[in-house]
């Protein structure tokens, strides 16, 4: 019984959840809900976008940008590329996605995810969210990573 009971802690801590979550900004957006998407682009970046259009953002593929030309002065003239969306939400993470590794409900399995919104206009991350272990749709384990990021992102707007 003892064994059974140490085995079992074992197992247990290490699902242990390891999510770290930094809120940089306290201040409202008050624009619209519209961000770009940047960094890994995995089967998985498709839950996060699904939850983050039902909260009525609208997602750019890329932080592209535009080339802008701006009369400075009589003399001059400034030309600069513009981004198309001033807020970029960053992913960067590692799910392996193979018939062996995904979960039998339909979620992944993090090694790692990394997310991170930033504020092109004043150059700053507005949060940053880290997490390792499982995503929704991995019962009995199921995580809140998808949901946890869409929160905290419909989160930095009012």
């Amino acid at each position: 019984m003892r064994m059974f009971l140490v085995l079992t802690a074992l197992l247990l801590s290490g699902c242990a959840s390891t999510k770290d979550v930094d809120v940089m900004s306290d201040a409202k957006i008050t624009g619209p809900k519209v961000i770009a998407m940047s960094g890994d682009r995995g089967a998985w970046v498709y839950q996060i976008e699904k939850r983050l259009k039902a909260e009525g953002f609208t997602l750019n593929r890329m932080a592209t940008s535009q080339v802008t030309v701006e009369k400075q002065s009589d003399t001059k003239t400034g030309i600069y590329n513009e981004a198309t969306a001033r807020y970029v939400l960053n992913i960067q993470g590692s799910a392996p996605n193979s018939s062996m590794t995904r979960c039998y409900g339909g979620g992944y399995k993090f090694n790692y995810i990394d997310a991170e919104l930033i504020d092109l206009a004043d150059n700053k991350t507005i949060f940053h969210y880290s997490n390792s272990g499982y995503s929704e749709g991995c019962p009995p384990m199921s995580g809140h990573i998808f949901s946890d990021i869409a929160e905290l992102t419909n989160n930095a707007w009012k």
